[in-house]
């Protein structure tokens, strides 16, 4: 898909290496490894994102009814396997009256350092810090099997925004509609794709627009 790598701490445009960096370079965040532009869900995509990713590659399964695969994001370039993985994930949900009725759910598996969590939750954090991990959890679901606890972390808009650790990595989830949050994740169970046990006929649908955008606030949906 067509678009320009941006940096996942900011979505500012990144420079290609040069005989000054051997890296991508953010002018803000100096050299970063960079954030591909979003890219349709498939089953042939997916194993390839499978294939590259050096963290794991999460999947809601089974998906609850009605729900699609709406896309992928990956901060990664020719010399680095994927250090950060997103899944878009949207569907129907049941919240209270008046909420939208199509519930959009970002799954973002990361190694520490890498920032993209914190920014699409709207934080200036590179990782999200003892003071956001500690308490009662929020939610807890089951990823590869192990029960996982995510904690709230504060964020703007019709958001909710959870956070926790999965296969040795940063997990984040970012939900859409707020009211959505707790009802889709508590007891869900993701496998990583990277290692799914067994062959999965995933349903795919179109990009989902909280892809397109990243950190950025984007319309709701009607």
């Amino acid at each position: 898909m067509g678009g320009t790598a941006q940096c996942p701490r900011c979505d500012g445009a990144v420079r290609a290496p040069s005989i000054w960096h051997s890296g991508h370079t953010c002018a803000v965040h100096g050299e970063v490894v960079p954030l591909q532009p979003p890219h349709p869900a498939d089953a042939e995509h997916l194993a390839w994102v499978s294939h590259h990713a050096d963290v794991p590659v999460w999947l809601p399964w089974p998906l609850p009814d009605g729900w699609l695969v709406t896309g992928t994001r990956c901060v990664r370039d020719d010399k680095h396997e994927a250090q950060a993985v997103v899944v878009a994930v949207s569907g129907p949900h049941h919240g209270p009256a008046g909420c939208p009725p199509v519930a959009d759910v970002l799954l973002v598996a990361e190694q520490p350092g890498t920032g993209l969590g914190a920014h699409l939750a709207g934080r200036d954090d590179l990782d999200p810090g003892e003071g956001l991990v500690t308490g009662r959890p929020a939610a807890r679901l089951h990823a590869a099997g192990a029960s996982t606890p995510l904690w709230s972390v504060p964020a703007e808009g019709d958001r909710a925004v959870l956070v926790g650790e999965a296969g040795a990595v940063w997990l984040w989830a970012l939900l859409w509609p707020a009211a959505a949050g707790v009802t889709v994740l508590d007891d869900l169970e993701l496998v990583d794709l990277r290692d799914p046990a067994h062959e999965l006929d995933v349903p795919c649908g179109a990009l989902s627009p909280r892809l397109r955008w990243a950190g950025q606030a984007v319309p709701a949906r009607a």
